[in-house]
């Protein structure tokens, strides 16, 4: 969830392109040949999507770490203290944002919703990598399997705090 949120608030919609957290800037084509497929245009999608939201840096880092610190992830041994440390994360998120726009009162719950688009483009971004293997025994395209890497790493981080 967090790496498809990072790389679409680096959107530019006026050359269509994405730049990763490296510099790397690719456009739909490149993305979808570097292995992102079929997954290629719910990404563009999505971080079309975010552009009326108009997220500064803390609203996505708020937002990041509520996906983040999620009680109704897999295998959680403590879903309900893993909620308990999700509520200051949702409040302080609704604060900011209501202090940012107080003129916009639905766009907290606009950008929560956001949170369900991005597990549904994450499930599908799994599906892909599956799909990938059995397309390409052997390695995967190097943009993928750093993601990979990258993603492990975070799992590992958010298996030990629940």
């Amino acid at each position: 969830d967090i790496l498809i949120l990072r790389i679409c608030t680096r959107y530019t919609p006026e050359q269509d392109t994405m730049t990763f957290s490296d510099g790397l800037t690719l456009n739909r084509t490149q993305m979808h040949n570097a292995g992102f497929g079929p997954l290629t245009d719910l990404v563009f999608a999505f971080a079309n999507q975010l552009l009326p939201l108009e997220m500064d840096d803390a609203e996505t880092g708020l937002l990041s770490a509520i996906c983040l610190i999620c009680g109704d992830r897999q295998d959680l041994e403590q879903p309900n203290r893993v909620d308990q440390l999700q509520e200051p994360l949702l409040e302080a998120l609704k604060i900011y944002v209501r202090k940012r726009r107080p003129s916009k009162p639905h766009m907290f719950p606009k950008m929560l919703m956001k949170i369900t688009d991005l597990r549904s483009i994450s499930a599908k971004g799994a599906e892909r990598v599956i799909t990938l293997k059995m397309e390409i025994p052997g390695s995967m395209p190097p943009l993928i399997q750093e993601m990979l890497e990258n993603s492990e790493g975070m799992d590992s981080l958010g298996g030990s705090t629940g």
